[in-house]
């Protein structure tokens, strides 16, 4: 495979193909960032602070924000710690690294303010009719594609029409029956149910806009879409460039065009430490970073002044937990299951391998979430769990076996060593396996894994995480399913039925403190800790997550690690 392939794409002169690769292992898979994640930042110098439960500080340092009139022009060059696999939203898996990428040349129809509640970004309006079946999207005039071609409806329902159909994103669309442009700037969207939830699942990777030949096309290497930069080149494995679009639709509130940049590098390194030295020795103006010893390194007091670092948030956080799956043995077993939480003890593998940064998971929603509900989630207890694997061991010819998979990095490596460890010490014989992260996400996807350690559920409004628990999404192996744990329980689904259908935010609440008792009764996933990406960044750069949105509301700082740039300014 040739990855110093390089594409290009030429605004307002057509789309132009060069020499390409496509990474033919990888092109057809991609879930993970599909329907809601996110975290909203605090964003102040020094910042707000909060504590996790026996760990570090949760705080930001150094952040610069200005109402003075920004700068325009120049490049910043983003440490990303991953490739992703293309760009197409029906085919193609966006990570944070991919969802920061993607935020540059699209823009969707929706988008979060930093309450986690839903506006119109690229749409003007959302409407609905009195049942939420039905529902009338009016889109913004005058806004174009990167080739120069107008949006209207028709483009938005070839777009969604295209992802309805795709076998990766398709589950996403269980309760909507059909798309129509019923005038050159609105569309119909007609639900099989209420639904009065729908438009916050625009605001992610299906509510992207795109050229829709392209999308159809099924092209991933040379995005067109509406946003703020232009996709100009990409070495595979190595950088991306996008460029300023002059055409772009949105003013700032002064009335000057968007975006102030001209130009912006993602470059990958994988590596955090390689990462976090080339950002200090100004390889990089901005990283992401999930490395605790970068996270605590770059919050100590002293650096005040050197670096911005963005981790505090007010919005929902990041899990990270091992994945069961609940179609194959031996976690069809709910004995098993239970078992392997009773043995986990998720304060040591805070402790030991995330440097006490972060809160121990009991559940989807950190105590601080106004969703957060008690779980009656199992706790670390040894001699419950040795019982358990007795039994486990009684049913299933003497043995507890299985094998988890996890990215093939250090931190993954040494978080799954200390769980092998904790779980051989209670009697469960555990094998590692570690492979690249797209391979990993097409055996969840696909179904063909024991046990997974993954991370997820950060939706900026967590009513959008439903796709994840719905039992009907919950298709036996090797179907293609959005809910990876294939875990199937009616009474999750009748509970996620309510929330979608009742417009009181106290019943919703209810309801997913129903999905949260009856999960920590099931067990289909082994919590462990709260995570929370961070970017750390030059105190060159200015207003890094703070934004406005079009009809003024304060934009949402920080969408699962990712946020937009066409706000950002260099005060150089």
């Amino acid at each position: 495979m040739d990855h110093s392939a390089r594409t290009r794409n030429h605004p307002g002169g057509g789309h132009r193909p060069r020499p390409r690769t496509r990474w033919a292992t990888l092109a057809t898979i991609a879930v993970v960032a599909v329907l809601g994640m996110g975290t909203a930042c605090q964003s102040s110098e020094g910042g707000g602070e909060t504590s996790t439960a026996g760990g570090a500080p949760r705080v930001n340092r150094g952040v610069v924000e200005s109402d003075a009139p920004p700068k325009t022009g120049g490049k910043i060059v983003y440490g990303l710690n991953a490739e992703t696999n293309g760009w197409n939203p029906a085919s193609n898996q966006w990570a944070p690294a991919g969802l920061q990428v993607m935020r540059t040349f699209f823009d969707t129809l929706t988008a979060f303010d930093d309450a986690g509640a839903i506006h119109p970004y690229l749409a003007e309006s959302f409407d609905h009719d009195d049942t939420f079946t039905e529902w009338t999207i009016t889109l913004r005039p005058g806004i174009t594609l990167h080739n120069g071609e107008p949006v209207t409806a028709e483009t938005v329902v070839r777009n969604q029409n295209v992802l309805k159909a795709s076998p990766i994103t398709k589950q996403a669309y269980t309760y909507v029956e059909s798309f129509e442009a019923t005038s050159a700037d609105t569309v119909t969207m007609r639900l099989r149910e209420p639904w009065v939830t729908v438009p916050n699942i625009f605001a992610t990777q299906i509510g992207v806009v795109a050229d829709p030949a392209w999308l159809e096309s099924n092209d991933s290497l040379e995005p067109i879409g509406t946003g703020p930069f232009v996709f100009e080149d990409w070495t595979i494995g190595e950088s991306l460039t996008v460029v300023r679009n002059d055409a772009y639709w949105q003013k700032d509130p002064a009335g000057d065009a968007y975006p102030y940049l001209d130009e912006v590098e993602f470059k990958v390194i994988t590596d955090n430490e390689s990462r976090a030295v080339a950002l200090e020795a100004g390889d990089l103006d901005i990283l992401q970073t999930a490395s605790p010893i970068s996270i605590v390194d770059f919050q100590d007091p002293d650096r005040d002044g050197d670096f911005q670092l963005i981790l505090d948030s007010g919005g929902e956080m990041a899990e990270v937990f091992i994945q069961l799956n609940n179609a194959v043995a031996p976690f069809d077993d709910p004995l098993a299951r239970r078992a392997l939480a009773h043995a986990t003890d998720k304060q040591v593998v805070v402790d030991e391998v995330q440097e006490g940064l972060f809160e121990p998971a009991n559940g989807p929603y950190a105590p601080g979430s106004p969703w957060y509900a008690e779980s009656g989630y199992p706790q670390y207890d040894p001699d419950a769990a040795r019982a358990l694997v007795e039994q486990v061991k009684a049913s299933h010819g003497g043995e507890f076996r299985f094998a988890i998979t996890g990215v093939d990095e250090p931190t993954t490596s040494r978080t799954l060593q200390l769980l092998q460890q904790q779980w051989a010490a209670v009697g469960i014989d555990v094998s590692i396996v570690t492979v690249e992260q797209a391979a990993m996400i097409i055996q969840v996807v696909t179904g063909d894994y024991q046990a997974v350690q993954w991370q997820q559920f950060d939706s900026a409004n967590p009513l959008n995480d439903q796709a994840w628990w719905a039992p009907e999404n919950a298709t036996p192996p090797p179907e293609l399913s959005l809910n990876f744990a294939r875990y199937r329980n009616p009474a999750v689904g009748d509970a996620l039925r309510r929330v979608r259908q009742s417009e009181d935010v106290g019943a919703q609440r209810a309801a997913m403190a129903e999905v949260q008792q009856l999960m920590g009764t099931d067990v289909p996933y082994v919590w462990l800790y709260h995570a929370q990406l961070a970017i750390i960044a030059t105190p060159e750069l200015v207003n890094l997550t703070r934004y406005t949105l079009p009809d003024g509301a304060a934009g949402l700082g920080l969408h699962m690690g990712a946020h937009p740039l066409h706000q950002v300014w260099l005060d150089r």
